[in-house]
């Protein structure tokens, strides 16, 4: 019989053991740990504080943790980590950081299996779950395969309107993958899986359902589907119970999604008497103000900036992304190694350091007509990669500054203000906000809340609560100084 020790974790002191030899990745999953890189000890973010006894340490990951700026002596990478001894651990929970991933929903009178699905435009993040327990079974992570056939949604819109075909093929392709990353979540136990709650933003929605996606394309941007759809597993084509309820959570409106609704119930805003907001930047940068007594939302075409899209050697936050760049000019590049490119967070930091610099002036300029504006040999920006930042974070502050507005409140009046998705867990908030992203926000306002899209969509996988408080809509283009104060938010101030 295989040996066994103990292995406390802080700061909940939850106690689990682990057999001797296993990896900390396998027994801090089900605590729903994030593994960027997919566990190659790549990325350094799962990484675990030792507080007490012994866990080994290979020259590999002391080389790595020390790169990252983290102390040896202190720190372990949960997926180069094997479980030698007992040990006392703590989770780290960065600066303003709120750790959703982890959050416990359950329902002690359910048993079976729940699967929590984001169906993201650019990754596909699928989580089974105990109903009874809350426990986290299983984590799975795959890009959207619909990339194949357009980088960012607008592509795949213009590509499933060439027709019917086209658009049908769209549908298969993400029920398809989905379906196999469910029955890789189930992990062999198909049969005990009772519930599958998806959510998606608008575009995602439509495509999985199989809606025509035409009303998006072209103004007044409207459809008549936003509503919950419920589907059957032969229906999709999926190995589960017919018993099995499945179904994609409702839209709030045609451009805010209901991963933007699954947040909102997370976090409870409809509970909370202190006005709080939610901040999701993508292409279709959303954004949510709201207390106990009024919730408005919106909308804003951020553009694929801060998805590394039309940057001239802008990529995914993959290996060889810079990620980071730091007050002297160096650079963090994901798994190590030569840059290809640079991500979003990266794409912050760089625009910080050189504005910092003195190199791009307030408009947006470059000072020396001549810079370069090299951060490696290999990877340097452009000025209209400058100009693409540009539009992004003035389309994210004009939305947030006009719905404060029509609410009647200003930033300062906001509680907290959540920064959820993968970019808002990993930028550099306090660059992002001298950049002039959320004005008249302060860092201590800032909550880093990870993956709110799917920790809501876990809660209602426990509990079946209706998601849908009144949401009103504001539509940017009817304020009548969208225009004034999207011009003003292009400049850095």
């Amino acid at each position: 019989m295989a040996k066994t020790y103990t292995i406390r974790i802080e700061p909940e002191g939850k106690v689990l053991q682990a057999e001797a030899g296993a990896l900390f990745s396998e027994i801090l999953r089900p605590e729903g740990m994030a593994f960027p890189c997919g566990g190659k000890g790549l990325c350094g973010n799962c990484r675990i504080e030792l507080l007490e006894g012994e866990i080994g340490m290979d020259e590999t990951q002391r080389t790595l943790l020390m790169k990252k700026g983290y102390d040896p002596a202190r720190w372990r990478l949960a997926c180069r980590s094997k479980v030698t001894a007992p040990a006392v651990i703590r989770l780290p929970v960065e600066k303003n950081q709120i750790l959703t991933d982890r959050q416990i929903y359950r329902n002690e009178a359910e048993k079976g299996i729940g699967v929590a699905i984001d169906v993201g435009s650019t990754t596909l993040v699928v989580q089974s779950i105990d109903l009874q327990t809350g426990n986290i079974l299983s984590t799975q992570t795959a890009l959207n395969a619909q990339s194949a056939y357009g980088a960012d949604i607008i592509s795949r819109i213009a590509y499933a309107l060439e027709s019917a075909e086209k658009a049908t093929q769209l549908c298969q392709v993400i029920r398809k993958q989905v379906g196999e990353m469910v029955r890789h979540a189930a992990q062999g136990n198909e049969e005990a899986v009772r519930k599958v709650a998806l959510v998606g933003n608008s575009a995602m929605h439509h495509f999985f359902c199989g809606w025509d996606v035409k009303p998006l394309s072209a103004f007044p941007f409207q459809s008549s589907h936003n509503e919950a759809c419920e589907f059957t597993a032969s229906l999709l084509g999926w190995d589960l119970p017919e018993s099995c309820t499945i179904q994609f959570l409702p839209n709030i409106s045609h451009f805010v999604g209901s991963d933007i609704l699954a947040g909102i119930y997370h976090l409870d805003m409809q509970a909370s008497p202190a006005w709080n907001a939610l901040v999701d930047l993508g292409t279709n940068g959303e954004i949510v103000i709201g207390n106990q007594t009024r919730i408005a939302c919106t909308s804003t075409a951020a553009g694929p900036a801060f998805e590394g899209v039309h940057i001239a050697q802008g990529m995914r936050a993959t290996t060889g992304a810079i990620s980071h760049v730091h007050a002297n000019g160096s650079v963090d590049v994901i798994g190590g190694g030569e840059a290809k490119g640079i991500c979003g967070s990266g794409l912050i930091d760089a625009i910080h350091y050189f504005r910092t610099a003195g190199r791009i002036d307030e408009s947006g300029v470059l000072v020396n007509p001549n810079d370069t504006l090299s951060l490696t040999p290999q990877v340097r920006l452009t000025e209209q990669d400058v100009r693409e930042f540009q539009l992004a974070k003035a389309a994210i502050a004009t939305g947030f500054q006009l719905l404060a507005a029509h609410i009647g409140i200003t930033p300062q009046d906001i509680s907290h203000v959540y920064v959820a998705g993968g970019l808002g867990h990993y930028a550099n908030i306090s660059h992002a906000l001298a950049l002039g992203l959320l004005p008249d926000v302060t860092e201590t306002q800032i909550v880093q809340a990870g993956n709110t899209a799917l920790a809501g969509c876990k809660r209602f996988l426990a509990t079946g609560e209706k998601v849908c408080p009144q949401i009103e809509h504001l539509a940017l283009e009817t304020v009548p100084d969208f225009q004034d104060s999207y011009c003003t938010h292009l400049f850095f101030f």
